[in-house]
């Protein structure tokens, strides 16, 4: 139902055009509707899918350029970043503006920490990794920040 409710959010958009919350739900819409967008253009590209990334992308930009504090739009824009578009760069500073508002965020730290490792940034991605153990009480997140730490620490020393 995100292509229905898509279809909703950008309608309430035309009454609303200053409300960050509809961009963030069209954001979060679009990048649903990415992963069941399976058609071709000529050069056997996936077209929808990327013009759902596309207005997820600009959809999450607005919703920030509305409220610069808006953390869902400022981690959306993160994972869209990191996990879909492959631009891991890009989502370094709207997830450090994330964490600045969501300090504890554990699964904030650990996007931003992944972006950081992608980018060579081992010691800050080691430095979260560090704060994720010792913040966190999940046992489980806990060893997983524990075995991305020893990751990024053997590729800061090329082993």
């Amino acid at each position: 139902m995100y292509g229905e409710a898509l279809k909703c959010f950008q309608s309430a958009l035309n009454v609303y055009p200053d409300n960050p919350n509809l961009y963030y739900y069209v954001g979060v819409c679009a990048g649903y509707m990415s992963h069941a967008a399976l058609d071709f253009d000529a050069t056997g590209n996936y077209s929808k899918k990327q013009n759902y990334l596309k207005l997820a992308e600009e959809s999450y930009l607005r919703a920030v350029a509305i409220d610069e504090r808006l953390t869902t739009a400022l981690y959306g824009l993160g994972i869209l970043y990191i996990f879909e578009l492959d631009e891991s760069e890009k989502a370094i500073p709207y997830l450090e503006r994330y964490l600045s508002i969501e300090k504890r965020s554990v699964d904030g730290m650990f996007v931003l920490a992944r972006a950081y490792y992608s980018n060579y940034q081992f010691d800050k991605a080691v430095e979260l990794y560090d704060k994720i153990i010792a913040t966190t009480k999940s046992s489980e997140k806990k060893s997983e920040a524990e075995a991305n730490k020893k990751v990024v620490l053997n590729a800061s020393y090329g082993m």
